[in-house]
């Protein structure tokens, strides 16, 4: 008996071997040209690195890890650009996926992680696997790693194992449950994307309250309780795992544009809105369209992509050649003809979960039981209203006001990541039930309600608009005559895809109706087939594989401007005009005030916008901007120096104190504000009895004569007592500043910069961005580590389970 149960085991063992290295290598294939030695350009990566040379640069040459850089933004954290924290026992488990690389090993995470779920849930292998490849393969997912989300795809890859360890406490397996729980959440926090962390508490909460219910129902609160609070226990491990990268985002966050303002007025003088967090129309800026949600099932009901490729058999590509214009202008243009009418300002693809997988969904609601179905339809149908963000405002304004940390988070659409995770997992369950039972009733129930809509979509499309945001500069700059093309390319392709909707429907209708008939084995080969065309023939409108490039190319290359800046050796910043500030090209070779990144120092943000609006000059010669790329007349990239640059440091003769920064930065747009010889400082943050009158002439010098990222050092001489201010970005929490080796104070000037009063004399002044949350999150984390293995050894003692 035991040799068979080992046989049996064994066979298992080999099905999920086997399943993890298809994984593998579908994931490979998919992602196929990076078996010619290519990489996949992913836009925001592209600027990540640009924002991270400095990083990356120094741990090529040096040990230690930096956790300022001043290539970007004039100078801010690393928390969140990847900083490295010591005594991270999560990075060994973290390169095991990265066997294949990326953005292979993040779908293979996909695939593996659901497949793990689904194996925790008793679904059969055949068709867990149907339910990695929904979850993996649709288009959401897809995209964001098309355009470099990647912690983002990270994050969302380790949910489902998440569940995963929940589901085996669930089970009674308390143990495994801790250790698969402790594994996942630790992985996720890892991930750094916390946004998605958000959204995940979300989900575990519904979970929450409706299991409660549940338990409380069946007499059974105590095992509730128990094992909810062994997944807890798992969870508060996972922050000290994390204890680093959480308590330095955190603290970073009070001083990030995720915070709170301290402005009243805006840049224009209008009265700015009060919120604790973002502002609300940059939260819901992409707020997806309530009509614009019947894409899940009928991918280009609205348009599809920002843009679409049409192909040269569309009506509007012969219109174009009938009336003479080029075929390759003809053929440029249908690669990218404006399709998309809804009210988003950009969309890379539509959130395609699968007509195939929404037909099951609506299924598994007749014949799966119980909470688990309760759930993930409660968790669909608040990821669905919430991402409507501004289009249903009575929901969304409630989260932003009343639940903790909501309105930390802006493209409010990318809640749908809960309902992208719900729709397949309880898809497959129903499938995996319907074909035990196979009753007919609910597949024709099911029909009804996936088909009646559609058909009145396509009966009453005439009345419809396809009128989009943009649609008066597409007239304009195209033409009356080709806009009207565009508006009936756009009513094609939204009644081919509701017709595509109905089709797939319908044949899995008939598969699963004929489903006695066919056997259950080739019922189920047949939906396979189904899905996997329905999702892969959609996906292929919009991953571009001509996105991958050879990887010895360098996407940053030196420009003859690059290098005329950098035969100059002084201590300077550089603006690029042309770029605009959210864009790091320039930030890969130079200190630059440009760069990429959705939580930048919120000051930083303030103080350019105010002084762009008013006073651009005052901008660059606070920021030391000594270079300037701008457009020449023939619109061809040039450079211009700005010789009124201030430098590293200077010194003032007057410091006028204000009340408030809105009085502060009113004084600083004043054109007879000379910022060379005054400063500006708040009463709340310089120090008691700070004289208000210098003689700037009586400083001697003060050079900087050691420049990194975390260590400034300067040369003083004055014959009195001077204030200086340094240009470069106030950030109290981390700072620290030391005359001739003695701990001083410095403070903030002209609301941006760093000002400090220094005696008369010679001196060293130097500046050490040490961080004590840092120290802090390590410790905790080596507390943690100490406890947890200790904890996991009491656990397989007491389980009588030595390793």
């Amino acid at each position: 008996m035991r040799i068979s149960i080992n046989k049996v085991q064994i066979r298992k063992s080999l099905i999920h071997f086997y399943t993890a290295i298809g994984f593998a290598v579908v994931s490979l294939i998919f992602y196929s040209p990076l078996l010619d030695g290519k990489k996949l350009f992913q836009s925001d990566i592209n600027q990540y690195e640009g924002m991270s040379r400095e990083i990356t640069d120094n741990r090529d040459n040096f040990s230690d890890e930096i956790y300022w850089i001043d290539n970007a933004f004039g100078g801010m954290p690393t928390f969140q650009l990847g900083a490295k924290f010591a005594y991270d026992i999560l990075a060994p488990i973290h390169m095991l996926f990265r066997f294949i690389p990326r953005p292979a090993h993040t779908l293979f995470l996909y695939l593996l992680t659901m497949y793990i779920l689904l194996m925790v849930l008793k679904i059969p292998w055949r068709i867990a696997i149907l339910g990695s490849i929904a979850f993996a393969f649709s288009t959401y997912l897809l995209i964001i790693l098309q355009v470099g989300h990647n912690t983002k795809a990270l994050a969302i890859s380790y949910i489902p194992l998440v569940v995963a360890g929940l589901v085996l406490l669930k089970q009674h397996k308390l143990l495994p449950g801790f250790l698969v729980s402790l594994v996942a959440i630790s992985l996720q926090l890892r991930a750094n994307h916390y946004q998605m962390t958000y959204y995940m508490l979300i989900l575990l909460g519904i979970y929450f309250v409706v299991y409660l219910v549940d338990s409380y129902k069946k007499n059974d609160v105590k095992y509730f309780i128990k094992y909810m609070g062994v997944f807890a226990l798992a969870g508060i491990m996972s922050l000290g795992l994390n204890a680093p990268n959480i308590l330095s985002t955190y603290e970073y966050s009070k001083y990030s544009t995720r915070s709170q303002s301290e402005l009243k007025i805006n840049p224009d003088g209008t009265e700015k809105e009060k919120s604790t967090g973002l502002d609300y129309d940059y939260i819901t800026q992409y707020s997806y369209g309530v009509f614009e949600s019947f894409n899940l099932v009928a991918p280009r009901v609205q348009g599809g992509a920002s843009s679409e490729d049409v192909g040269d058999d569309s009506d509007l590509y012969k219109f174009l050649v009938d009336n003479n214009v080029p075929k390759p202008q003809a053929d440029s243009f249908i690669k990218s003809v404006p399709t998309y009418w809804g009210n988003q300002p950009i969309l890379e693809a539509p959130a395609y979960i699968g007509a195939s997988m929404v037909f099951l969904f609506i299924l598994s609601l007749f014949v799966v039981k119980g909470p688990f179905k309760w759930w993930l339809l409660i968790s669909f149908l608040l990821s669905l209203l919430l991402s409507w963000g501004k289009n249903f405002p009575l929901l969304t304004n409630f989260f932003i006001d009343c639940v903790p940390f909501y309105n930390k988070f802006r493209a409010v659409s990318s809640i749908q990541v809960i309902l992208e995770f719900a729709v397949p997992l309880l898809s497959v369950i129903g499938l995996h039930k319907f074909l035990a039972d196979s009753n007919l009733k609910n597949i024709k129930r099911s029909l009804t309600i996936y088909s009646v809509p559609l058909i009145i979509l396509f009966v009453f499309s005439g009345s419809l608009s396809f009128a989009g945001l943009y649609d008066d500069y597409y007239s304009n700059g195209y033409g009356q005559e080709i806009f009207n093309q565009i508006i009936e390319e756009r009513k094609y392709i939204f009644n081919k895809d509701i017709i595509r909707a109905l089709l797939i429907g319908g044949i899995i209708f008939l598969t699963l109706r004929f489903s006695r008939l066919i056997g259950r084995n080739f019922t189920f080969i047949i939906v396979f087939i189904i899905v996997f065309i329905d999702l892969f023939t959609v996906n292929n409108r919009y991953i571009d594989k001509d996105l991958f490039i050879d990887k010895s190319i360098n996407t940053y290359q030196l420009s003859e401007i690059d290098n005329e800046i950098l035969t100059d050796t002084l201590d300077y910043r550089v603006f690029n005009v042309s770029a605009g500030l959210s864009n790091a090209s320039t930030s890969y070779y130079h200190n630059t005030l440009n760069g990429y990144h959705a939580a930048k120092l919120r000051r930083f943000q303030e103080y350019y916008d105010y002084l762009s609006f008013h006073d651009n000059e005052k901008l660059f010669n606070s920021l030391n901007v000594k270079y300037i790329i701008g457009k020449d007349d023939e619109n061809k990239d040039q450079l211009y120096q700005n010789t009124s640059a201030l430098g590293n440091a200077w010194a003032i003769d007057s410091l006028l104190v204000f009340n408030n920064p809105d009085e502060l930065l009113n004084k600083l747009k004043e054109k007879d504000t000379d910022i060379s010889q005054v400063a500006l400082g708040l009463m709340n943050s310089l120090p008691k009895d700070i004289p208000l009158s210098y003689d700037s002439s009586e400083l001697i010098k003060i050079e900087k004569i050691k420049n990194s990222s975390s260590h400034l050092t300067y040369n003083y001489e004055s014959i009195s007592e001077q204030l200086i201010v340094f240009s470069e970005i106030y950030y109290p929490a981390g700072w620290e500043v030391y005359v001739d080796g003695d701990k001083s104070n410095f403070f903030d000037i002209n609301y941006l910069l760093r000002g400090m009063v220094i005696p008369k004399g010679k001196h060293t002044v130097e500046f050490y961005f040490s961080p004590k949350i840092v120290k802090t999150g390590i410790n905790i984390r080596i507390i943690t580590i100490i406890i947890t293995f200790s904890l996991i050894a009491f656990m397989l003692y007491k389980e009588n389970k030595w390793v």
